[in-house]
């Protein structure tokens, strides 16, 4: 069976969606193809298609959010420390972990995100509303329960010893 240019596009694909970097996607082909330069040249493509591609389904669903600049928040995965992306995307330092998340937030986002999903809010005042009335419907002892769960975790942490906090 030949290795079309489809089925290298299917791996290249494959290979990205996995976190694989480019050398190794290229090593793979090469060692199949025998040719290096038309592999790196098609990873080179389908990176850059797929990028405008995002971009433009972006611009296309969100047009508030129309920059000229492209932002891309990463978590450190395969492909964005990947040379060809670190060398073309300029990065912004950022907290990896941000401080204002606590964990009782992990428990109430995803309440408040079911409870709200598929309302548009035209207002900030609206959003602002929205969320304290769905707020106010949560029952008192589903927050005590969380506190609860989150002192008991960190009273384990610390092996019963004294802690500040909460």
């Amino acid at each position: 069976m030949e290795f079309t240019k489809e089925n290298m596009q299917f791996y290249i694909f494959m290979g990205c969606k996995l976190g694989e970097s480019v050398k190794l996607i290229d090593e793979t082909l090469q060692t199949i193809c025998g040719d290096c330069a038309c592999s790196c040249r098609w990873v080179k493509e389908f990176n850059e298609e797929c990028f405008f591609q995002v971009k433009s389904a972006i611009n296309e669903q969100r047009p508030k959010f129309r920059t000229s600049r492209t932002l891309l928040l990463h978590d450190n995965a395969g492909p964005h420390k990947a040379r060809a992306t670190t060398q073309s995307l300029r990065v912004l330092s950022h907290q990896a972990y941000s401080l204002d998340v606590t964990q009782c937030d992990f428990w109430l986002f995803p309440i408040l995100k079911d409870r709200l999903a598929g309302r548009k809010f035209d207002r900030i005042q609206d959003l602002t509303k929205a969320v304290n009335s769905e707020l106010q419907t949560i029952p008192e002892k589903d927050y005590q329960g969380v506190f609860r769960k989150i002192r008991l975790k960190r009273c384990i942490e610390s092996h019963g010893e004294y802690f500040d906090g909460l």
